[in-house]
C-alpha cells in the first residue's frame, strides 16, 4: 500500500514538473516564435466615432521614449511615448483643436479618463503611455494620481 502511494505521488510530481516546465518554455521562448501580427497588443483609435487603423505595440516602441520617476505611484520610473505623438500617428493635426476631447479607455480594467487636446499637447505635462511588464501600456503622467491612470489602454477615442 505504501509503495503504491509513493508511485502515485511520484507520478503527480512528474506531471506537475512537466506542466511547469512547459509553461516556462512557452513564456520564455515559444510565444515570441509563434506570435503573429494578429496577436500583437494594439490600441483601437477612432475619430468622432470612425475607426482608424489600430496602433500596434511595435509602432509605440518606435516612437521617442520619455520617462519620469513615479512619485505618486510605485516609485519606479515610468517610460513610454508621449500621448500626443501616439495620437498623431493616426489623427491629422488639422482634425484637432484645443477643445477636442480625447478619452482613454480600457476594456480590460474598465477604467477611462478624458482630457482635452490642449492638456495632452502641453509639453510640460508629460502625458505618456507607460510600457508595462505585461506587454501593454498605461495612460499616466507625473501629476496623475494612481487612481486616475488608465491601465491596459485598449481604446483612444478622439472627438468624444
Amino acid at each position: 500500500m505504501v509503495v503504491e502511494n509513493k508511485r502515485v505521488l511520484v507520478a503527480v510530481a512528474v506531471v506537475i514538473a512537466v506542466t511547469v516546465l512547459s509553461v516556462a518554455l512557452w513564456e520564455l521562448v515559444l510565444r515570441d516564435t509563434f506570435a503573429d501580427e494578429s496577436t500583437e497588443y494594439s490600441i483601437s483609435i477612432s475619430y468622432e466615432g470612425t475607426d482608424r487603423e489600430r496602433i500596434r505595440m511595435s509602432e509605440l516602441e518606435g516612437l521617442p521614449e520619455h520617462s519620469y520617476e513615479d512619485v505618486l505611484g510605485s516609485g519606479t520610473n515610468d517610460s513610454g511615448p508621449l500621448v500626443r505623438d501616439v495620437i498623431l500617428l493616426r489623427i491629422d493635426p488639422s482634425e484637432l483643436s484645443n477643445d477636442t476631447m480625447i478619452r482613454f479607455e480600457s476594456s480590460l480594467t474598465l477604467q477611462e479618463r478624458t482630457l482635452s487636446w490642449a492638456e495632452l499637447a502641453n509639453e510640460s505635462k508629460l502625458y505618456i503611455l507607460d510600457f508595462t511588464k505585461r506587454g501593454t501600456v498605461k495612460f499616466t503622467s507625473p501629476a496623475t494620481p494612481k487612481n486616475q491612470r488608465v491601465k491596459d489602454v485598449t481604446n483612444i477615442r478622439v472627438g468624444v
